[in-house]
């Protein structure tokens, strides 16, 4: 569930703004990021196993909002901890209902309306409501049915995402060195317009690998509170993988197809985020759609199927996530849970008819003000993540 909740729309539409944002060297700062995030999703998820709350029928209840409000009170900032807390569960559902929703949901109805040809708002609108239809089903379904729907959808859709992106590459092999020493030149000094200089490439980089593997902001350790394990640190060390497939992997195989695509002078790096291919302006998933259809026939049929799946496999995820945070704040009873899932299937419509930039404003906000109270209880908590760590590698030792 949690790989399903990152490796998603980040990955197609969020590196393609990247790239037309901050130009190629965009893609080495989303690997820093995605390297670093690394130790940080480590961190967050064995401390979501660590304050885990079960409740009386056996349901677990994890995250952030767990391990600051019971792990700053053990440290003696009890007061903290419940502040933080709070302050972390709204910027979470807002988090659900802005980049784990609306701009997954926005992304799918670029793709869809571009393959059907399709130029009005309401379409957006039409697509909108048959998206929010499809995830009410599963969302009422609870984590095992997010997971049994995810597990499936999430391995088949990256697999032949990475297939078609190994495809492209091997078959423009010789622009690969080029791609890589544009990606590390551009990165320390960026050519593209309005980019701003070095740090204004590096933001534009750190901020798409942020949205597209959630490393720091906390969330994917509400998924993974769930686990069966009796050390919190073995489910950490299986959080680190996520940054690495999601950012290190598959962000800059998207990176590497779209800049050799680029090669041949499609459009112009910089500006607004937005680009002219051919008199047509394309956005997010768009140009990753043209990249693909440069290479492989009828491609932009496969990216929509993936990016529809990309989305909805997020949505299921973020969903949960969500929902955990609205448990915390109003209970865990049936009437909560229920208004959490209206809103959430209301915000799917809203992002499949509003416009990218406004729905990608409000998500980067959301994961970006996460990221303060979590940071908070990582930094007075990681001796307690010190200390699981040499208790697992202890019991490693003794079964040897």
């Amino acid at each position: 569930t949690a790989v399903s909740g990152t490796v998603g729309n980040g990955n197609i539409a969020g590196v393609a703004l990247a790239i037309a944002l901050g130009g190629p060297g965009a893609t080495f700062w989303m690997v820093v990021c995605g390297l670093l995030g690394m130790s940080s999703k480590f961190v967050e998820c064995t401390l979501g196993v660590q304050y885990r709350d079960i409740g009386e029928d056996g349901t677990v209840y994890g995250g952030p909002m767990y391990y600051l409000s019971k792990g700053l009170k053990e440290k003696g900032f009890a007061l903290l901890g419940k502040i933080t807390a709070v302050l972390f569960a709204i910027f979470c559902i807002g988090g659900s209902f802005g980049g784990g929703n609306a701009a997954q949901s926005n992304q799918a109805t670029i793709v869809l309306k571009e393959l059907m040809g399709w130029d009005s708002t309401s379409a957006g609108a039409i697509i909108g409501v048959v998206l929010a239809i499809l995830v009410g089903v599963i969302i009422i379904g609870g984590i095992k049915r997010i997971a049994s729907v995810t597990e499936k959808v999430v391995p088949f859709m990256a697999v032949l995402y990475l297939a078609a992106c190994l495809y492209i590459i091997l078959a423009n092999f010789s622009l690969v060195d080029d791609a890589f020493s544009l990606i590390f030149r551009e990165a320390f000094n960026p050519q593209a317009i309005g980019v701003g200089g070095v740090i204004g490439v590096l933001l534009v980089g750190f901020k798409r690998a942020a949205f597209s593997n959630e490393a720091g902001a906390g969330s994917a350790s509400i998924a993974h509170s769930a686990v069966k394990t009796k050390y919190s640190a073995s489910e950490g060390l299986v959080a680190l993988l996520e940054p690495f497939i999601d950012t290190v992997v598959i962000c800059t195989m998207t990176a590497l197809v779209i800049i050799i695509y680029n090669f041949g002078g499609a459009f112009e790096y910089g500006g607004e985020g937005s680009v002219m291919i051919d008199g047509v302006a394309y956005e997010g998933a768009g140009i990753t759609s043209k990249a693909f259809g440069q290479y492989i026939p009828y491609s932009n049929v496969f990216l929509t199927v993936a990016v529809v799946l990309f989305a909805v496999s997020t949505m299921i995820s973020w969903s949960y996530y969500g929902l955990q945070s609205w448990k915390f704040l109003f209970g865990r009873g049936k009437a909560a849970d229920l208004a959490y899932k209206f809103l959430f299937l209301g915000f799917v419509v809203i992002g499949a008819a509003a416009s990218m930039d406004s729905i990608w404003g409000f998500s980067d906000a959301m994961i970006f003000a996460m990221v303060f109270p979590n940071m908070i209880g990582l930094y007075f908590l990681f001796p307690v993540v010190k200390k699981q760590l040499a208790r697992y590698f202890t019991a490693i030792n003794k079964e040897k």
